[in-house]
């Protein structure tokens, strides 16, 4: 059966973030169905990731790519109007979040015993990045100051040695995502009666709990027992062909055969790459080969004999072909249209389909404070009360 709404509908999520995760967060959540409403300063600016990245006008690619399907208000909360205000909306909502340093938000009077003493039953969620107390709690942080601290750019070392960064914005995401699912899980826990509570994530957590399982296997057995062996990073690399790239990994048991069908029946005869173990050993040697072997064949040539014999690998495909790959095409992963402001753009459709029905993108990331006026006015603000607030600065601009 295909359900009637998406399981999010009738929660409202009021959202007081900038950059990528805690914004990301929200439009994950936006997309699952909730009412997100995003609360920005009334400088003109708002989200500094307004003015980041490709623009069309004042649209930006990266501000819509984290912020489409949301509300925005423009609220001076230093003002006691505004923040009487957003106490007052805070306690229509299911779930506040927030990615001040720690401590900023109880300095404003939007801590969680403020909100709570109004709203119970409210999912409050703090996301830092070192935390909320340590020695590094109270600077700034960035995605790659966690890569860096993390081990992620040190697993990376390139072949004359320097570490290098993911060059997307991969901590933020993760913890974006990492926020959305514990949410909803509160969510879950309050429905069966187990109330409101506060939600605590740092970014340097998050990214150890999503960097460790491989990238420090090796390091998580402890002992002096341990059988170690090469890391599977290594393993990680592209060949050049004649007219391209192509990445493939086939060194186990069950795939060296097909590997070797594909590219090199002698290898299989060859003592030096007999075992997984040999392979392993002589992985050096083995690189070369591959190398020489592939270099000489088209990229066209080495995807048919992959697939042939039932190799996994792909060929590494440029930012502009992206769109156009066959199975991203048949998934309709990516969809180009009109979206408001926006304009005529691609996007990537939400990855998840609920009960069969179609997937669908929010609509458009809002204007600084597009809906100040529509969201006071259901909190019970009158049209004088919204025009003397704007009049004293509390509020933007007038979008009407």
């Amino acid at each position: 059966m295909v359900p009637s709404m998406l399981p999010l509908e009738g929660i409202r999520v009021i959202e007081a973030a900038q950059m990528i995760a805690g914004p990301l967060a929200g439009m994950v959540l936006a997309e699952q169905g909730a009412e997100v409403i995003k609360v920005e300063v009334p400088d003109g600016v708002g989200d500094r990731m307004r003015m980041l990245g490709t623009r069309r006008g004042d649209v930006s690619a990266l501000f819509h790519g984290v912020n489409r399907g949301k509300r925005s208000i423009a609220l001076d909360t230093k003002t006691d109007e505004g923040l009487a205000a957003l106490r007052k909306l805070c306690a229509t909502a299911d779930v506040f979040l927030q990615n001040f340093r720690p401590g900023a938000a109880e300095r404003m009077g939007i801590g969680e015993s403020a909100l709570r003493a109004e709203n119970p039953d409210l999912i409050y969620v703090s996301v830092s990045g070192f935390g909320p107390t340590g020695p590094r709690a109270d600077e700034k942080v960035y995605d790659y100051v966690i890569q860096a601290m993390t081990g992620m750019a040190a697993l990376q070392t390139d072949l004359d040695g320097a570490p290098t960064l993911t060059r997307q914005f991969v901590v933020d995401k993760v913890t974006a995502l990492t926020a959305a699912q514990a949410i909803t899980a509160a969510l879950f826990q309050r429905e069966r009666g187990g109330g409101g509570q506060h939600l605590r994530l740092a970014m340097l957590d998050v990214a150890l709990w999503f960097f460790w399982p491989d990238g420090h296997m090796d390091r998580t057995l402890l002992g002096d027992d341990i059988s170690h062996a090469p890391h599977f990073s290594a393993r990680y690399d592209v060949k050049a062909t004649s007219d391209g790239h192509v990445a493939l990994i086939a060194m186990g048991n069950r795939s060296w055969p097909s590997l070797c069908a594909a590219f090199c029946p002698d290898w299989l005869d060859d003592p030096r790459f007999a075992s997984m173990e040999d392979r392993e050993r002589n992985a050096d040697a083995l690189s070369l080969e591959f190398a020489y072997t592939i270099a000489k064949l088209s990229t066209a040539e080495c995807l048919e004999r992959m697939r042939a014999n039932d190799v996994p690998g792909a060929a590494v495909t440029s930012l502009d072909a992206v769109p156009d790959d066959p199975q991203i095409m048949h998934n309709g992963s990516l969809v180009v249209h009109e979206n408001g402001p926006a304009g005529r753009l691609r996007e990537a459709l939400p990855p998840v389909a609920f009960g069969g029905a179609e997937r669908s993108v929010a609509g458009p990331a809002p204007h600084l404070g597009e809906h100040t006026d529509d969201v006071l006015a259901s909190l019970g603000f009158s049209d004088g009360d919204i025009a003397a607030m704007r009049a004293n600065g509390v509020l933007g601009p007038a979008t009407k």
